[in-house]
């Protein structure tokens, strides 16, 4: 039976048009890139969680078919309900840091490109370790 979403704790959308159509290209382009995850270096969390944010800025119907695909949903609703397992949060600060460290010794020239890269950074692997740390099932009995 397919789940909606809560009004309630719903973003709100939009009123404009162009806005909430932004939101929807966002959102299409987040899924393109995690349904390519196969691919070395591309996250799929990362994206699954961008395009789950836009949809619900955008569309309901996408919202609610990503909360109820058999692989999406999972992630989206992990994440919402407990947050990152520590794994998850070292991953992810280890594809910042890579990402982000690549991008800034072979791409940029500009010191001031690399100072926002920088905040950008720090913003970033705080971000990810300020969110709620979910203990996997293999921990929470040990503990």
């Amino acid at each position: 039976m397919a789940e909606t979403v809560d009004q309630s704790i719903a973003p709100r959308k939009p009123r404009s048009l162009v806005v909430r159509s932004i939101y929807l290209l966002l959102g299409l382009i987040c899924l393109v890139f995690a349904l390519m995850s196969w691919l070395p270096l591309i996250p799929t969390f990362d994206f699954v969680i961008l395009a789950a944010f836009f949809f619900s800025r955008s569309s309901d119907r996408l919202h609610n078919w990503m909360l109820n695909h058999r692989w999406f949903g999972p992630i989206i609703n992990g994440y919402r309900e407990s947050g990152l397992t520590m794994r998850m949060k070292w991953v992810a600060a280890i594809a910042i840091t890579i990402s982000l460290g690549f991008s800034v010794f072979v791409f940029v020239d500009s010191k001031i490109l690399r100072k926002i890269l920088g905040v950008v950074y720090i913003y970033a692997i705080w971000f990810v370790f300020s969110r709620p740390t979910r203990q996997i099932a293999a921990e929470a009995d040990i503990a």
